[in-house]
């Protein structure tokens, strides 16, 4: 693995909030950090990039202990959820800035300044002040000015939360576009499911400092292995004995002697929630806007598909 951490706790006083993590980044991957907030992320970033002691375990980046090097030694940047960019200096300037202490040449700082920009698609704003640049392009800058040095590994702490939701889309297509085109190893933290699903490798769930789980998108939400991570991950209908269906796994069919019936109805656009009372339970049902829509009081036949959680 390309980064390692191996038996990871932190402790503040006498509360652990970091409870021996131990997982793999392979190179070239993303692996997102997904979790409740005050679950660790952060804490477990900061202990990454070294702006936190760590009590117990080792961090090893490309096979080097980096457990006990500054955040200057470690060859990890951080884009952060403020952009904290310098609003005195231009586009250009911010993006120098981390350039100066890599004993680069000005020229030659100069041109792999015009190629990040050509790589964020922002040639144009060379000249810019930052003051004049939307939310979204201002966020391009901040993972610019982080990508320019050139770091081993890149970590990314909820750099998406300040954006609208339709840039927030934009930004992780983006993001997975210049990861690929850079092939650099990232670590993206975000308590947004679809966030993680979209950019992640791999995901990583967290509550209170412990994993849950660590695995592919697809497999933790097809196959989750406890409690926790069903109820974290999407929206379930609860049964005994560790099973349950997923709300888009039921279908329902118009039967005025159906035995469920429909008891209140949200309307989503592209889909349509229904509540429905079925063999003494309510169920939640997810179903496509294909034209077809049931009302409040109406009858349908249910047919699902059950699932099994790892655990039980």
């Amino acid at each position: 693995m390309f980064l390692e951490v191996e038996n990871l706790t932190k402790k503040y006083s006498k509360t652990t909030v970091l409870h021996s993590l131990s997982f793999g980044v392979e190179q070239n991957k993303i692996l997102v950090v997904l979790g409740p907030s005050g679950c660790g992320k952060s804490t477990l970033l900061s202990c990454l990039n070294g702006f936190t002691d760590v009590d117990v375990g080792t961090v090893k980046l490309d096979q080097t202990d980096i457990t006990n090097l500054t955040p200057e030694d470690r060859d990890i940047t951080t884009v952060f959820q403020s952009y904290s960019l310098f609003p005195n200096m231009n586009v250009l300037q911010n993006l120098m800035y981390g350039l100066k202490f890599k004993k680069i040449k000005r020229t030659q700082a100069k041109e792999k300044v015009l190629k990040m920009l050509h790589l964020l698609q922002m040639d144009e704003f060379a000249e810019s002040r930052i003051q004049d640049l939307s939310g979204g392009q201002q966020q391009r800058i901040a993972l610019g000015r982080s990508l320019i040095v050139e770091p081993k590994l890149l970590l990314l702490d909820e750099p998406f939360s300040n954006l609208d939701e339709k840039l927030r889309l934009t930004m992780r297509q983006e993001l997975r576009r210049i990861q690929e085109e850079l092939n650099i190893t990232m670590v993206f933290v975000t308590h947004d499911q679809q966030e993680a699903f979209s950019i992640g490798d791999s995901i990583l769930v967290m509550d209170h400092g412990r994993i849950q789980q660590i695995t592919t998108g697809e497999e933790l939400y097809s196959h989750p292995n406890n409690l926790f991570v069903l109820k974290f991950i999407g929206e379930s209908n609860l049964l005994d004995d560790g099973q349950y269906i997923r709300p888009e796994n039921i279908q329902l069919q118009k039967n005025e002697s159906g035995s469920g019936i429909i008891t209140a109805v949200n309307f989503q656009g592209s889909t349509i929630d229904y509540t429905i009372k079925y063999q003494e339970h309510n169920f939640q049902v997810t179903c496509l806007n294909q034209g077809q829509t049931f009302n409040i009081g109406e009858h349908v036949d249910v047919k699902y598909q059950i699932s099994q959680l790892e655990d039980n």
